[in-house]
């Protein structure tokens, strides 16, 4: 290092030696430069080695901790989660029932009787209670119902022996009525229920040989025409006539209850005014047949006689 200063120091030529500078000044210029360099490429090196090992920090960083925007991302549900398409659904799912409103109950039609109302002027005994029995009808020859019993209501003293009984459920009918009447304060009492074919024979005869038989046939009927035989008839007084069987029990309360509230125990008015003609009997406000409560509303509503509503029931 001096032997190549002190070349440089002999070249030059006609300088004067007071600018050259000092052999320590120069040393010192060298040595400067020398540690600048070595401390530059030091820094660079060290530069360079940390810089990889930053970066790789850097990399691995998003891998270990999500940020708070992947978070909310990831628990977020899409629309379609949150808001189902109106679509129709699918074959594997069923579809919800949707309760239905009851609707309100319907009253079945009345069953219309499956046999002819009479044969060859022979009353049908398979209609049952809707047995038919006019002055065109008679009932077989010595008929009697099988199932009579004596009804269990308050009878006139003249009414004795089979003339309190009636079939069953007629029986068990009137004991409705009469319970009924007297709640309402009604006092009613019965008159006349069973007839036999003898006995229908000894009365029609009485009124003939009183009144003849034109006039008898208009409040009676020939024996074997008499609805009293089916054990389905009865009649009924009150003392407001004095328990006779008169057309004024009409303007009585006993007799303007019947009409309005027989056929709620099933009976019948049978013979009423508005047609006479067609039964062939005059008013009776006192004669109650019995039908059932279905067929009695009925009648009772559409206010025709038990021929009519029998005729129109067959059809």
């Amino acid at each position: 290092m001096v032997s190549y200063l002190d070349g440089i120091f002999c070249t030059m030529k006609g300088e004067d030696r007071m600018r050259k500078p000092s052999m320590l000044m120069v040393c010192c210029a060298l040595t400067l430069t020398l540690v600048g360099c070595t401390t530059s490429d030091q820094s660079k090196t060290e530069e360079a080695e940390n810089k990889p090992a930053e970066t790789e920090q850097q990399t691995e960083t998003p891998a270990e901790t999500p940020t708070d925007k992947e978070d909310e991302q990831a628990e977020q549900p899409t629309p379609e989660t949150e808001e189902p398409t109106a679509e129709e659904p699918s074959e594997d799912q069923p579809e919800e029932e949707v309760p239905v409103a009851e609707a309100p109950p319907v009253e079945e039609p009345t069953e219309a009787p499956s046999e002819p109302l009479e044969q060859n002027g022979t009353a049908n005994l398979k209609l049952d209670t809707l047995i038919l029995v006019n002055k065109q009808i008679a009932l077989p020859a010595g008929y009697k119902p099988a199932d009579l019993v004596t009804a269990n209501i308050d009878f006139v003293e003249s009414a004795t022996g089979e003339r309190k009984m009636l079939r069953k459920e007629a029986a068990q009918a009137i004991e409705k009525l009469m319970t009924g009447a007297k709640a309402a304060d009604i006092e009613l009492k019965g008159t006349s229920a069973f007839r036999s074919y003898d006995y229908q024979v000894q009365l029609f005869n009485n009124y003939v040989a009183r009144d003849g038989k034109e006039q008898a046939m208009k409040y009676s009927a020939p024996p074997g025409h008499s609805e009293h035989q089916t054990g389905l008839a009865i009649d009924v007084s009150s003392a407001s006539v004095g328990y006779q069987l008169t057309q004024s029990l009409e303007q009585t309360k006993e007799g303007k209850w019947l009409a309005d509230n027989a056929h709620t125990y099933g009976f019948i008015v049978r013979y009423q005014r508005a047609y006479e003609a067609e039964t062939g009997y005059m008013y009776e406000p006192w004669h109650l047949r019995y039908i059932g409560v279905e067929h009695a509303t009925d009648v009772h509503k559409a206010n025709v006689p038990l021929e009519h509503y029998l005729e129109q029931l067959m059809d």
